[in-house]
């Protein structure tokens, strides 16, 4: 029986000095987090105070015992959300890149403040087009306020709406926040069109396991718009309509300074052989990466003679026309005298941001900063208005109509 209680106490005395170890180590990784952003941020007290910046993190580090290893981090991000988070810094943040986390298999639009689920796992379509009611029996309206506090990445109401619905679909920060009890599986109600609940149990799954995973998704396009077979990339690609006096740049993402240049050499060669008289550039969903080489498209787009560059030039933007993409939008408005149509976008033209990162000696969770302060605008606006609103409405989508680029071909027909 001694020899019982001997081996108790051992057991308890080795828990209690871990978890001391590792508050200590926590300890040293938010004061090195506290003393890192206040050398490398532009300025860090921009949005928040010093004094309640120190307050907060004396608390975290005060209520250290009581949390959880990824609790501690939530509160980090909601700390750092404080920066400047939906104050034209999102680029301060903690954005859990280099973190083995879990996800459930779907994806999340916010359409009027309706969660719709517009790519799920096929195993679960029934539920494509539905409007999230709850995650574990918890209402989505108090779930998504309190995500919508830590998201990283904000400036603004646009960008909070996109990355809050990618966030909330994160398992280990709905364990976290005590959404959910257990990160491997949860159950997810939802609403279909007729009104009915029906719920399900989904499953969390690593990144490469839901690279694997089969989805039905909510396509949305025009018909006259298609990706050649050949292009070279999935995210950057042109095609034409309208007998080739319409020319279509898709560009979701930056390639590297020699493919877009090689990039921009063809798209120029084929304007100028077929006289293209209109241009449309997609700059949706682009979540940015080095403005530099949009303006290296934009030098070649600009030498070709048959545009008409009074009237025929457009620009799509929307809430995840972030960073690098933002400024080009800006740029092409400026240096193309395109139309910009669509959403404002999720960066804003003024406030801090070209991000520099570092990482946390112990925990390694890597934290980004801003380095620059940029004024692309005369005004401060919440995102980059565009001069044509559009925003897709549920009814529309749904049955796959992209209102934003059937808008642009509708008006370049009125003008033929």
């Amino acid at each position: 029986m001694k020899n019982n209680w001997i081996s108790i106490l051992c057991i308890f005395l080795f828990g209690f000095i871990c978890n001391a170890q590792n508050n200590n180590k926590w300890k040293a990784d938010i004061d090195f987090y506290h003393k890192t952003l206040e050398e490398k941020h532009i300025n860090l007290y921009h949005t928040i105070s010093k004094k309640e910046f120190e307050t907060e993190i004396e608390n975290l580090k005060n209520n250290l015992p009581l949390l959880t290893d990824f609790q501690i981090i939530t509160a980090l991000m909601r700390i750092t959300q404080k920066v400047g988070g939906g104050k034209g810094d999102g680029h301060t943040s903690v954005p859990l890149w280099n973190k083995n986390l879990t996800k459930y298999p779907i994806t999340l639009s916010n359409f009027n403040g309706n969660l719709r689920v517009v790519n799920i796992a096929k195993s679960h379509e029934q539920f494509l087009g539905n409007r999230l009611q709850s995650i574990n029996n918890i209402p989505v309206e108090y779930i998504y306020k309190k995500v919508s506090k830590l998201t990283p990445f904000t400036e603004n109401q646009y960008s909070l709406k996109d990355r809050t619905c990618s966030y909330i679909l994160i398992s280990e920060i709905l364990n976290a926040l005590n959404i959910t009890t257990d990160t491997a599986q949860t159950k997810f109600t939802f609403i279909d069109a007729k009104g009915v609940s029906k719920s399900t149990i989904l499953k969390a799954y690593t990144s490469e396991a839901l690279d694997s995973i089969h989805y039905e998704k909510i396509k949305y396009t025009h018909p006259s718009i298609t990706q050649p077979k050949d292009s070279k990339f999935k995210n950057l690609w042109f095609s034409s309509f309208n007998n080739t006096k319409t020319v279509y740049i898709k560009c979701k993402a930056y390639p590297s300074e020699e493919e877009m240049n090689n990039f921009s050499k063809k798209v120029y060669q084929f304007i100028q052989e077929n006289k293209s008289e209109h241009l449309i550039i997609d700059l949706r969903d682009n979540y940015g990466g080095d403005f530099f080489k949009g303006l290296l498209l934009s030098s070649y787009l600009n030498a070709c003679e048959s545009i008409n560059w009074e009237s025929n030039v457009y620009v799509l933007i929307n809430r995840k026309t972030y960073s690098a993409a933002m400024v080009n939008a800006i740029q092409f408005k400026q240096l193309l005298n395109a139309k910009l149509v669509g959403e404002p976008t999720g960066a804003n033209p003024n406030g801090y941001q070209d991000m520099g990162q570092f990482n946390l000696p112990n925990s390694k969770l890597l934290i980004t900063y801003s380095k620059r302060l940029f004024r692309l605008q005369d005004t401060k606006s919440n995102g980059v208005q565009p001069d044509i609103y559009i925003t897709s409405k549920w009814e529309n989508y749904k049955n796959g109509m992209d209102e934003i680029l059937n808008w642009v071909v509708k008006d370049i027909s009125n003008l033929n």
